[in-house]
């Protein structure tokens, strides 16, 4: 037989137990790491659609640049899965083409630079990168906010029907790159390409050769005052199978890349030790030599940019860049 008691028994033991259930499932609920939400940024032009959608994680508090989002590291720009990229028509982000079709976004971080890089991948958890499947690889303009922004922001902004201008802000640091988009698909860069033997010994540049396509060049396109990478897409690759001079530079046979410092006065000829990379990928301790160009104002326009070398004697020739209205050059020999 059951009696008062009994029952005032059970109820308590029950009472406790759910007051245990209860604080476990607060603690394990306290215990759950913040899940940054999803969110989503979508621009029309010319009739077709670009979309982004990444996580969007908070700053709580948290020190990000050079903390939470290390410097010199890969972060997946967001949180959670990787932030996707989807774009309805052929787009070009500082002259690297890329197809309608979607792709990953990544940065990597500076104290004072930001690289977009633009990735094939697809799918996969943000921190899983491959940068086989790297498209492109761009400098992002990096400015500091005056009013610091909590959560995560990307977001497109619309100049017209063929421009706009990507941003991504956090915390106090803004990244920001403008890119154009063609009602028609876009003609990549074709690779070029100009030989010339010297002594039985061979010279050789490769380049990426961009349109001008109504825009302004120098100046706009090829801003002054910054290393360009002097061409499209991958490096500019220069290969000699003989000792040079190259103005007043000795440069030992073998393979480099061509950068330059475009300017309205004086132009400098970059030759880099470094080869394979994209043509934005530059390393200035990597540098062999630095060269004065000479500046010719054509007559008329040179709508795709040529690169050429000239023989002007039996061991000797010039390095020719013609874009635009602007000619540039250097003599070089045989040492």
């Amino acid at each position: 037989m059951i009696t008062q008691n009994s029952r005032h028994i059970v109820s308590r033991n029950i009472f406790w137990l759910l007051i245990f259930v209860l604080g476990f499932c607060i603690k394990t609920q306290a215990q759950k790491p913040v899940v940054s939400p999803r969110d989503s940024v979508k621009s029309i032009f010319n009739g077709k659609s670009i979309t982004i959608n990444y996580g969007k994680p908070s700053a709580r508090g948290r020190k990000i640049f050079g903390s939470f989002v290390p410097y010199y590291k890969i972060w997946r720009t967001g949180a959670g899965a990787a932030t996707i990229l989807t774009t309805e028509a052929d787009l070009e982000v500082d002259g690297a083409l890329v197809p309608r079709g979607s792709y990953s976004i990544y940065t990597l971080p500076t104290e004072e630079r930001c690289k977009l890089i633009i990735n094939k991948q697809t799918g996969q958890w943000g921190i899983d990168y491959n940068p086989q499947l790297d498209l492109a690889r761009v400098d992002m303009v990096v400015k500091k906010l005056k009013i610091p922004v909590e959560d995560l922001s990307i977001k497109m902004e619309k100049n017209d029907n063929n421009y706009g201008i990507l941003k991504i802000e956090w915390e106090n640091t803004s990244f920001s790159i403008p890119f154009h988009v063609s009602s028609e698909p876009l003609v990549p860069s074709p690779r070029d390409s100009s030989e010339i033997t010297l002594d039985g010994k061979q010279i050789s540049v490769n380049y990426g050769s961009p349109s001008m396509r109504g825009r302004k060049i120098m100046g706009g396109v090829v801003p002054y005052g910054k290393v360009w990478r002097t061409g499209a897409n991958a490096a500019t690759s220069f290969t000699t199978q003989a000792d040079l001079t190259i103005g007043y530079m000795k440069i030992p046979r073998g393979s480099y890349t061509l950068y330059s410092i475009p300017s309205s006065k004086q132009w400098k000829l970059i030759i880099n030790k470094q080869t394979g990379q994209w043509g934005t990928v530059y390393n200035k301790k990597l540098d062999l030599a630095r060269i004065a160009m000479k500046k010719k104002i054509l007559a008329d326009k040179v709508e795709r940019l040529t690169i050429t070398l000239e023989r002007s004697g039996e061991k000797s020739g010039i390095l020719k860049f013609s874009w635009e209205k602007t000619q540039l050059s250097v003599d070089f020999k045989i040492q």
